[in-house]
Order: C-alpha cells, then structure tokens, then sequence
C-alpha cells in the first residue's frame, strides 16, 4: 500500500508504541511525533491496544501539535476523541492549556500548565518543553510590541515573578532604564520563512473559532 511522504511506515507501527514515541521526545522530534500519532490513529491503532496506552498516545498527540503550534489541529484531535476518553482529568487538564493558548492568555497559558500534577515522565517532559516555549514565544511577543515595559506589567502579562522576567530580559540583551525602572526591549529579527501557510492557516482558523465560538 502506498503513502504520502513522511508518513510512518509499517516497521515503524510494528515498534513498541511507548517506545517509539519515547525515542522521539528525546530526540526533540515533535514533527515525527505528530506524524507518528497520526499514522497510529489513521490505521485504526487505538482499537489495538489497551485503554490506558491509547489514552496516553491521545495526550502525547495532542502536546506535539501544541509543541508545533498547531493549535487548529490540537483542537481537532480533541473533537474527535472517543467518548470515554473525554472525562480523563489529565487530558481535560491539557485541552486546557490548549485553549488558553488559542485565545492568546499567556498568563493563563502558564497557569494551565503548572495546575496539573502530570502522571508521567514523559508527559512532564512534554509539557515543560511547551512551558518553555510558549514562555519564550510570548516574551518575543511583548517585546515587539513595547518600547518600554516596566517588569511588573510583564510579569502579569506572562503570568511568571518578576525575577523571572529579569532573568529573560538578561538573556535577551533587553536594557534597564535606571531612572524608570522599565526594561527597553531589544528588537528581534523574524527568522525568514516565518510567514508560511501554516501561519495563514492558523489565522483562518482563529478567525472561524472566534466566529463559531466552539472552543470549550
């Protein structure tokens, strides 16, 4: 049978599903890891094998597209899950995080996703890298959106302590103006290639959501 480039392959759904997805988190592949998780639910895999495992692929799904800031598809996976999967905690708690981060609340962001006390190592790990990230992402943000900013504001506005904020704004260069106590951020060059369909796609399905109000 043929498949899409990219796609996972029949030795690759032969390997342990848990191992595979392990090996693919320490190598810091989350593209392959959403590749992976599709391949797993479009042959038909969660009827395979037990609840518990076909659940903890759900959650691992849904965090890499997350990781890849798909959100659009992080939503979809969440529409589509099984009836009786849906009242899990921990997945209710993840969905969580992935709304806040649809409606663009980083402080809220940041508040989902320390409100859970994760089951696993390998969900923990997930989710610490996209605190991370979505840290790092919204701090970007804010700093091309001010041209001063006092660390109390963007303290709030991440949803981290001011100390946090001092450290990120060290490691970014940004300058402290003595007299005002604001932070005066440095401007950050857009990596080329950044304006991609993916990007457009992500607004088109903002703008629907925002039309449809189905984000719950």
């Amino acid at each position: 049978q043929d498949r899409v480039a990219g796609q996972a392959g029949p030795s690759m759904m032969c390997i342990n599903p848990e191992t595979h997805i392990q090996a693919l988190v320490t190598e810091g592949d989350f593209k392959g890891l959403t590749v992976y998780c599709e391949a797993f639910e479009l042959d038909m895999r969660h009827t395979e094998v037990a609840m518990n495992v076909s659940l903890g692929i759900y959650k691992v799904h849904m965090l890499a597209h997350m990781l890849m800031n798909e959100l659009e598809l992080a939503r979809f996976v969440w529409k589509r899950l099984p009836e009786q999967l849906r009242g899990d905690p921990e997945l209710r708690a993840l969905w969580e995080i992935g709304k806040q981060m649809w409606l663009h609340e980083p402080a809220a962001v940041q508040a989902a996703l320390v409100a859970h006390a994760w089951s696993s190592a390998l969900i923990e790990t997930l989710v610490k890298t996209l605190q991370r990230r979505s840290l790092e992402g919204a701090f970007r943000h804010f700093g091309s959106a001010y041209s001063t900013i006092m660390p109390e504001t963007l303290s709030a506005k991440l949803g981290v302590s001011v100390t946090t904020v001092h450290e990120l704004a060290l490691a970014h260069g940004w300058v402290l103006e003595m007299t005002s106590g604001a932070y005066k951020p440095v401007p950050t060059e857009m990596p080329l290639g950044d304006t991609s369909q993916k990007d457009t796609m992500q607004q088109l399905t903002d703008f629907v959501a925002h039309l449809e109000r189905e984000v719950r």
